[in-house]
């Protein structure tokens, strides 16, 4: 009785399994890249804040939503009941930089804002010219 040669069943199952494989890794590195450029780019629905544009009259930008990110360079003022008052450095793609007062209110707790941490803002223009902070996430 002759026998057969199983082998190239063999190659065959084990070249599948080496392609599922292959696919569900690169499926895996996709969907990573995905989370990490979310991540990279909070609040990126948001146009930024001109700083240029805020330093020549910021009243007009009032009720209007923006993106700051930047690094805390003090924390100014700080009350329990009324949030705290931090300055905030940035730099801009496009070569604009400056230093911004944010008042972060006291119910924006997720993140201990730290001197000298970078974070991005999602803040907006109070009537009197101020940016108040509606969500923070570090850098």
């Amino acid at each position: 009785m002759a026998r057969r040669s199983r082998s190239s069943q063999k190659s065959k199952s084990n070249t599948a399994v080496y392609i599922i494989v292959a696919a569900a890794v690169l499926g895996a590195l996709v969907v990573g890249k995905i989370i990490l450029d979310k991540r990279a780019q909070h609040f990126s629905n948001l146009s930024e804040l001109s700083i240029t544009d805020f330093q020549n009259n910021a009243n007009s930008l009032s009720g209007n939503e923006y993106r700051v990110s930047g690094k805390i360079v003090e924390k100014l003022k700080w009350t329990s009941d009324r949030g705290q008052l931090i300055s905030l450095a940035t730099e801009q793609g496009d070569g604009e930089e400056g230093v911004l007062g944010i008042m972060v209110p006291a119910g924006i707790d997720q993140v201990n804002l730290e001197k000298g941490h970078s974070y991005t803002f999602k803040v907006e223009i109070n009537r009197e010219g101020l940016p108040v902070a509606l969500d923070v996430k570090a850098k």
